[in-house]
C-alpha cells in the first residue's frame, strides 16, 4: 500500500501456530507479534483447533493466546506492554 507495512490478521493467524521461538527480534517485529496474537481469534474455529492439535500435537489455548516477551531497552517498550508478561533485560 503505497510503501507503507500492511498487516493481515488472517495470514497472520495461518502463521503463528507454528511459531516456538523468535530469537533476535526488531521491536517492530516483536510489537507486530504481541498485537497480533492479542488480536487473533484461531481459538474460535473449533475445528481448526481440532485438526491443529490432533494432526500437528499444537495446542491452542480455548479463549486466547498468553503473550510473553523479552527485550532490552526502551526500544522494546511498546511490545513489553502489549505482551501480557514482559521482561525488560539489561536496564
Amino acid at each position: 500500500a503505497d510503501g507503507e507495512a500492511t498487516f493481515n490478521q488472517a495470514k497472520f493467524d495461518e502463521v503463528w501456530p507454528y511459531l516456538r521461538v523468535l530469537a533476535r527480534s526488531s521491536p517492530d517485529d516483536k510489537l507486530t507479534l504481541a498485537k497480533g496474537l492479542n488480536n487473533s481469534k484461531v481459538f474460535e474455529d473449533k475445528e481448526r483447533c481440532r485438526m491443529l492439535k490432533e494432526v500437528e500435537r499444537i495446542d491452542i489455548f480455548p479463549d486466547r493466546q498468553v503473550v510473553a516477551m523479552t527485550g532490552d531497552g526502551t526500544n522494546d517498550a511498546s511490545a513489553l506492554k502489549n505482551a501480557d508478561v514482559g521482561f525488560a533485560m539489561g536496564i
